[in-house]
């Protein structure tokens, strides 16, 4: 499995650190597209699920991408907007379907509003982020963020295969180790301490604390990815890269971790 995963890597990497370096209409564009299927591959797992869940599916397929749009335009009000619509129109759509009981259209409901805000959301700020500050210093602040979920990713891979021992969440991710969250921590955070303090003049009193917060948030979204899969009853969200399954299966921890930084910067800045 390491061969295909390193495959992936070696060809994604590049690939969308130049979308995002390119500018923020590429990030943008990037970003809506990766929405979409993100949307796509959660509403695939709700039908397959053994419960057979129904999504209302069109209001997410639109607001995923938007929330893209008001990332680029750099308008807080246009995400509420979106958000706003999104829970109307999902909760009309699931709500009229008369065939259904409660039950079922409460989760149908609660899926279709879910998957567009998990999946778009983040991306969303993320296009956020890079439209609004100068190129350069944006472009390091999602390099900041790819530092923070790689180096828990990658640290937690390599020490859980080398000291794994005890399991840190066997029920959900019976491959995960305490061992290799400890190594993805310090993995991370000593990334997120070069690149935040060398190319982002961020003291060392903030950048160490936000490694860890950084990785900690790159695991709990991984873990919590696994468990949704596992609730829907399926091992990958789809198969669209070779080592990794589907999209979602690659940025859970990207997701998370955005708007952690998302959050930061706002207090930050």
């Amino acid at each position: 499995m390491l061969g295909p995963r390193i495959a992936s890597a070696a060809v994604l990497i590049p690939l969308v650190l130049l979308l995002l370096w390119l500018g923020p209409q590429t990030t943008a564009l990037a970003t809506a597209i990766a929405s979409i299927i993100g949307v796509y591959e959660f509403y695939t797992m709700a039908h397959q699920a053994p419960q057979h869940y129904r999504p209302f599916g069109w209001p997410g397929y639109l607001a995923a991408p938007a929330f893209s749009l008001a990332g680029y335009l750099r308008s807080p009000l246009l995400i509420v907007l979106i958000l706003a619509g999104l829970l109307v129109l999902t909760f009309a759509g699931t709500q009229l379907r008369s065939s259904e009981n409660p039950v079922h259209k409460t989760m149908d409901w609660t899926l279709s509003f879910f998957a567009p805000v998990y999946a778009g959301l983040p991306l969303g700020l993320l296009t956020f982020i890079r439209a609004d500050r100068p190129n350069e210093q944006a472009f390091w602040w999602i390099i900041l963020i790819c530092v923070g979920t790689w180096g828990a990713d990658t640290g937690g891979y390599f020490f859980g295969r080398w000291f794994g021992k005890h399991k840190l969440a066997p029920t959900i991710s019976p491959k995960k180790t305490i061992e290799g969250a400890v190594g993805g921590v310090l993995v991370a955070m000593l990334g997120v301490g070069l690149v935040g303090g060398l190319a982002l003049n961020i003291p060392i009193y903030w950048t160490l604390p936000l490694g860890i917060a950084l990785a900690i948030v790159s695991i709990i979204g991984d873990l919590f990815e696994s468990w949704v899969k596992r609730r829907f009853d399926t091992k990958d969200s789809g198969k669209l890269i070779p080592g990794h399954g589907g999209l979602l299966d690659r940025i859970d921890s990207f997701l998370a971790v955005t708007l952690l930084v998302y959050l930061f910067m706002a207090v930050y800045i």
